[in-house]
């Protein structure tokens, strides 16, 4: 029951973000990447073919990186204190309260596994600089309120995966190059390999490290589709001229506009943005492209401001500034 209870907790909290019958050879080295018994208990399930051959019973659940990971990396740690718990405790001090739960020990377990494993390499000085990066996106306090800033450009893909196409993987991060570890999930190991043919289902999987490390350009970086993710199925990105509900599902250069994909720039500060798509540095904010403001601005709204919009009750009009009253 331990291992059902450890699992269901992964599972939970990672969300809080068709195998070949026949695989290439795996490298002496890549045979480390699943701990020997995930291995042996996700091939006795598949046939070690990657195909769930049928339901596990409840004492095969278990996390996909083992819970006793060992000691931890001193790179895992620093990389995930800094992506999970500074923000917590930088807000703790603006607030002047305890600061409140995260999640660093699961990140730090997850990446301290999939470097030993050597499933991974990351470069201690890229995380210097996204430690750099976000000491300087939390200066000050008139960040602090319900929609605070994401993790800056430069702790994005940091992780550059080790593991071959074919091979055993528990996280996308951990595939070689653009491969996807297909299968993959917070309790199930997967197949690297290349996006999805047209047709297959994709956009329902967790993935446990990623989520874990917020790593937001995954898709990006390790795509699940040969062409694009259009209502969870893999096809060519919408032509311009057809019926849309989302821009991302417009071709490149392309947002959805009325209902319809349409060639169009991202718009720039201060135009109107009828795609919900403007340049880096500013939002879609009431229908224009906008930046959040400083503390001291005038706001009717939390999304306008950096932190949040202070208002006497009854008040339509307000001031943004530091809000700890709201997450």
């Amino acid at each position: 029951m331990r291992k059902v209870a450890a699992a269901t907790l992964a599972v939970g909290a990672a969300s809080l973000l068709g195998c070949p019958k026949s695989q290439p050879p795996v490298p002496a080295d890549a045979s480390t990447v699943v701990d020997d018994a995930s291995a042996s208990e996700a091939g006795a399930r598949d046939g070690g073919d990657g195909v769930d051959a049928g339901a596990a019973t409840d004492d095969e659940v278990k996390p996909v990186y083992p819970l006793d990971a060992g000691a931890a990396e001193t790179l895992a740690v620093r990389f995930c204190e800094a992506m999970s718990a500074r923000q917590e405790a930088r807000r703790a001090e603006c607030c002047k309260t305890q600061p409140g739960i995260v999640l660093t020990s699961e990140c730090v377990r997850m990446m301290s596994a999939a470097l030993r494993a050597k499933a991974v390499r990351v470069e201690p000085a890229a995380v210097d600089a996204c430690v750099a990066a976000l000491d300087v996106a939390l200066a000050g306090c008139d960040w602090v309120g319900p929609f605070p800033p994401g993790p800056p450009e430069a702790c994005q893909g940091l992780f550059r995966g080790l593991v071959p196409a074919g091979a055993r993987c528990r996280s996308s991060l951990e595939c070689e190059r653009d491969l996807r570890c297909h299968g993959a999930g917070p309790t199930t190991p997967g197949r690297c390999g290349p996006g999805k043919p047209d047709g297959e289902a994709c956009g329902s999987s967790t993935d446990a490290l990623a989520s874990y490390a917020r790593q937001s350009t995954l898709d990006a970086q390790h795509p699940e589709c040969a062409k694009s993710c259009v209502a969870h199925r893999c096809a060519a990105p919408l032509a311009d001229g057809a019926a849309c509900v989302l821009s991302a599902n417009c071709s490149p250069g392309s947002q959805c506009v009325q209902k319809t994909c349409q060639r169009r720039a991202p718009a720039k500060l201060g135009e109107a943005c009828p795609g919900g798509v403007c340049e880096a540095g500013s939002e879609c904010l009431r229908g224009k492209c906008a930046a959040k403001k400083p503390a001291g601005a005038p706001c009717e709204t939390d999304f306008e401001c950096r932190g949040g919009c202070l208002k006497t009750k009854g008040q339509r009009a307000g001031t943004c500034g530091m809000r700890c009253d709201l997450r």
